[in-house]
């Protein structure tokens, strides 16, 4: 899932220097075998695990419900018995890497986190969170999240795998089944496509690798393009023009947005233009089921609208936490990423309790393989540190529901980064 409420699948990490160790000052670092100190470290008294959320707010603060909701149900259920999880707050770093930084300084140093959960920022402070020792678990909306081959190193782990490479070796198969529906569509082996996002840093990343995936996948791409600025728009004409006439002065059978929020209102002006083929988009949420009638979204999950063991238990804990609560991908990035924290500690729970360390979950994360059977996975990490996983569905939206046309499949094979 590349992916809103949406996003554009590639966004800048910023790296800042730091100097003060809050381990150090607090003087509860982890003993020589790694182990706590006296069965403590940061965030961790023994007894409570304290985490806490950071991302953009406006765009995907329901990942705050996503995460309370799984953690409630681990608390509730004592799946690791003598032992709770407190997730504390959701910090609003405002896509700014300056914020980013001094919040991030502020959980660590005030709150005293043991890990970030239900991470969707698009500007991590990598360094500072190496430098600190903080595990960081959400979707991957940068490359911090990623290296160019797999690695155990990385302090941020997506539950998709690395969606946001700098320079990989191998990309994933990740719009196979994109395709697959819009042959069923057009009759056509490899449909025209034009994909188009952001014009910054992190939309380049995206056209540039997403032109390789799709034509990978079979695609035949007949426009790549990181052309849009930022938001606010106050025009968008010449892109709509562009996109209209991107396959040799003709619309082309698939168009495939990868911007964030601005997808709605580009969708609604090409079809005002006459265009008739497929929208492809990332911005899979109940809440915009109607304006995005008649357009696809490919999803790095099933969907939740289907019953399945897996989905129905998410939606029962979702609503446990907020009734109310739409299913969308915030949910869907905290509810997966908090399960995927909650694996790995597990994992170093099985030790001992006294071997709970936010290095020691990063260790048994970095080796694991996570999967919420039926709805999100397998990611096998450490490969899935230097590729996505290939599993996904593809949604279409009737105006009232997403109705599932490619069931959720894992296509395994990569192509190589040209």
């Amino acid at each position: 899932m590349k992916t809103l409420n949406s996003i554009s699948r590639r966004r800048p990490v910023v790296v800042a220097a730091i100097v003060a160790s809050a381990l150090i000052a607090a003087g509860c670092g982890p003993s020589a075998d790694g182990s706590a100190a006296s069965g403590s470290a940061r965030g961790y008294d023994g007894k409570t695990i304290t985490v806490a959320g950071m991302g953009v707010k406006a765009n995907m603060g329901s990942a705050e419900i996503g995460a309370r909701a799984r953690i409630e149900r681990f608390n509730a259920e004592k799946e690791i018995p003598g032992l709770t999880i407190d997730y504390t707050k959701f910090v609003d770093d405002q896509a700014n890497p300056a914020t980013s930084l001094s919040e991030a300084r502020r959980l660590v140093t005030s709150d005293k986190v043991f890990a970030i959960v239900g991470d969707v920022s698009q500007t991590n402070p990598v360094q500072y969170f190496a430098q600190q020792k903080v595990p960081y678990f959400g979707i991957g909306l940068e490359p911090s999240y990623c290296a160019d081959k797999p690695s155990t190193d990385l302090w941020g782990f997506g539950f998709s795998g690395c969606l946001t490479p700098r320079n990989p070796e191998m990309l994933p198969n990740a719009f196979g089944l994109l395709r697959r529906y819009a042959t069923e569509k057009t009759g056509k082996k490899s449909p025209s496509i034009a994909l188009f996002s952001y014009d910054v840093e992190a939309g380049r990343i995206t056209t540039k690798y997403g032109q390789t995936e799709l034509a990978g996948a079979g695609f035949d791409v007949v426009f790549s393009k990181a052309m849009v600025p930022p938001p606010p728009v106050s025009d968008y004409t010449p892109y709509i023009q562009q996109l209209l006439k991107s396959d040799g002065g003709n619309a082309p059978d698939v168009i495939q947005c990868y911007l964030g929020p601005d997808c709605v209102q580009i969708y609604a002006l090409l079809k005002a233009g006459g265009f008739k083929g497929l929208y492809a988009h990332s911005l899979w949420s109940d809440a915009l089921v109607k304006p995005m009638a008649g357009s696809v979204t490919p999803i790095a999950w099933a969907n939740p609208s289907d019953s399945s063991p897996a989905a129905d238990r998410m939606r029962a804990d979702v609503r446990a936490v907020k009734a109310d609560q739409a299913i969308d991908i915030g949910v869907i990035s905290g509810y997966s990423s908090a399960s995927m924290f909650i694996d790995a500690l597990k994992a170093v729970a099985e030790k001992g309790k006294d071997k709970i360390t936010p290095e020691a979950v990063r260790d048994a994360a970095s080796k694991m393989t996570f999967e919420i059977e039926g709805l999100v996975g397998p990611t096998r990490y450490p490969d899935a540190s230097a590729v996505a996983t290939g599993c996904r569905s593809v949604l279409e939206s009737d105006g009232t529901r997403w109705q599932t046309v490619e069931k959720f499949t894992c296509l395994d094979n990569t192509f190589p980064n040209k």
